[in-house]
């Protein structure tokens, strides 16, 4: 059990009480909006991909720390990868 302060009073709180929240989009650089008039959806098979590489590397720092998270994932990426999907 972890005590935290709030407000200068003390309250007690169990180890599995949800504090924060974390959410994670799981997308391509050449994704975002900003380039929708610079990048076609035709196009972004023609780009190199950073989206399973980086997607790994939170996934294990969030085991390292012991972090929970909510990732939304682009379909896209959903279809190329399913196994990280899984994961």
């Amino acid at each position: 059990m972890t005590i935290t302060s709030q407000s200068s009073s003390l309250r007690q709180r169990s180890e599995d009480e949800i504090v924060d929240g974390l959410s994670v989009d799981v997308e391509d650089y050449f994704h975002v909006e900003a380039f929708a008039d610079r990048v076609t959806k035709q196009d972004w098979a023609n780009y190199p991909s950073r989206f399973a590489a980086n997607t790994r590397r939170i996934l294990d720092i969030f085991a390292l720390n012991g972090c929970r998270g909510t990732f939304f994932v682009l379909g896209w990426v959903a279809e190329r990868d399913p196994a990280l999907v899984v994961k």
